[in-house]
């Protein structure tokens, strides 16, 4: 009995595994990136006239966009596909629109385990290869900022900048000059929603 349980299970988990495998990707036109439908904007062609397709759900013929401003100013570059202006600033609008900053995208995560606050903490989990992520703002002393400059060119992770270490302060509710992720799902949460990266 346990064998034919064992076996369905087995089953379940092969056909489960298969569906995943068949998911259809889509890719980019002008990056020729693959991924998910959900990562693109759809353009479909409708009387004529490419249109943005916001809800994927007109019935004709298309193709997938970046949800990037870099793939979207590529597209209305595109001699094959011409696209209205309308039709980009509405792929624009909804870039900005999904984009957050990086203080919202912190406020649920404020009591996290994942963060290291201060300088020393942040160096030293840097070099231990912990610190992927690093949230700087620019008005700390221009020394710090150069450190984690010369730290970025040896070690692996990502700087964001905000404007103001008082946005800092109030989030976290302590004196903040810089704040370390280390948890690699978050650090990736966060960079896919992120409005500002890299300075």
């Amino acid at each position: 009995m346990d064998t034919v349980d064992g076996k369905n299970l087995e089953n379940k988990k092969n056909d489960k595994m298969d569906k995943e495998k068949s998911k259809p990707e889509r890719m980019c036109i002008c990056c020729r990136r693959k991924g998910k439908k959900s990562e693109f904007f759809r353009i479909s062609e409708q009387n004529g006239k490419y249109i943005f397709d916001r809800e994927m759900k007109v019935q004709a013929r298309g193709f997938y966009v970046c949800k990037t401003n870099e793939c979207v100013e590529r597209l209305s570059k595109n001699r094959k596909y011409k696209i209205e202006i309308e039709q980009l600033v509405k792929m624009l609008e909804q870039i900005k629109f999904e984009k957050k900053s990086i203080i919202d995208i912190l406020k649920p995560m404020k009591n996290s385990e994942y963060f290291v606050f201060g300088i020393d903490e942040t160096i030293d989990g840097v070099k231990k290869g912990k610190v992927k992520l690093l949230i700087i703002p620019r008005d700390i002393r221009a020394k710090y900022i150069e450190e984690f400059e010369k730290l970025k060119e040896n070690f692996n992770f990502d700087i964001i900048f905000v404007e103001k270490k008082e946005e800092l302060i109030r989030l976290f509710s302590r004196d903040v000059n810089v704040v370390g992720i280390f948890n690699k799902k978050v650090i990736k949460g966060i960079l896919s929603k992120v409005e500002v990266m890299n300075g």
